[in-house]
């Protein structure tokens, strides 16, 4: 590690992209909590403007991963680098780090415009602030600048690319199987599917399941549903959504809360 230079020419900008990376780290740890929470947060503002509906729903993840998680590991990686390191090459690292995680960034935001149809407004935040730590960093770099830009080109390229991997591992969890005889399996069993229309889980859980969901024995417990039967869930202690419960003659034998993957509904 570089010994820090008496005079750093770069002092007040370096202070703004240690305030902006801190700034998302904490975004990120907030979105992170709540993806895994299933916790309402609170931008959960209505059904198009909800951090809730974003997080939790099949573009949320690459591989399995949160996208917050992703997020977590860029601003770790700015303010780490900004706080312990010094050098002329410091800003242009900053620089091709956000280039690049701003190409999957811009394309998740796409998803939420054109697919989710939902506007999560920390995740924008988050890009906002991405972009405020690359126009700082690039007033930083001064004369390095035109070569730095020169330099940034495979770097753009390189997060297309990371765009478009984003994209197949994404719609590659896309359902694409009938899942119509599981869900009929589900209701000679017994098994109840207890949800609202409103709830974000029930979204994620309907898009794992594909049209088959439709054929469930289905429950709407939002008095503002379809078909809403609000008194059936509370005189069934619903207190989450999705629900599913295993009964027959009206005898509860297993309840199973919250999203529940192909494999675990087939255990049923």
């Amino acid at each position: 590690m570089a010994k820090k230079k008496n005079n750093d020419p770069h002092a007040f900008l370096r202070k703004i992209v240690i305030v902006l990376s801190l700034l998302g780290l904490v975004i990120m740890m907030y979105l992170t909590y709540i993806h895994f929470a299933h916790a309402k947060s609170f931008c959960d503002l209505s059904e198009t403007v909800s951090c809730d509906v974003v997080t939790t729903s099949i573009y949320s993840e690459i591989f399995g991963i949160p996208v917050s998680i992703l997020g977590l590991g860029y601003f770790a990686f700015v303010f780490f680098l900004i706080t312990f390191q010094y050098g002329k090459n410091i800003f242009r690292n900053i620089v091709f780090a956000t280039l690049f995680g701003l190409m999957p960034s811009l394309y998740l935001t796409s998803t939420e415009i054109f697919l989710i149809k939902a506007f999560c407004p920390l995740c924008e935040t988050s890009k906002v602030i991405m972009f405020g730590i690359l126009i700082t960093s690039l007033v930083a770099l001064g004369k390095q600048l035109k070569e730095t830009l020169r330099m940034s080109v495979p770097i753009l390229i390189a997060g297309f690319v990371a765009a478009g991997v984003t994209y197949f591992a994404q719609t590659g969890t896309l359902v694409k199987r009938d899942y119509t005889p599981l869900a009929e399996a589900l209701n000679a069993k017994g098994v109840v599917y207890y949800a609202s229309f409103k709830c974000n889980n029930c979204k994620r859980q309907e898009k794992l399941l594909g049209e088959a969901y439709k054929v469930l024995n289905h429950v709407e417990c939002h008095p503002e549903g379809p078909n809403g039967n609000p008194e059936l869930c509370l005189q069934k202690k619903i207190d989450h959504t999705p629900t599913f419960i295993i009964e027959e003659n009206g005898v509860e034998f297993e309840r199973k809360v919250g999203l529940q993957s192909i494999e675990e509904l087939s255990n049923l």
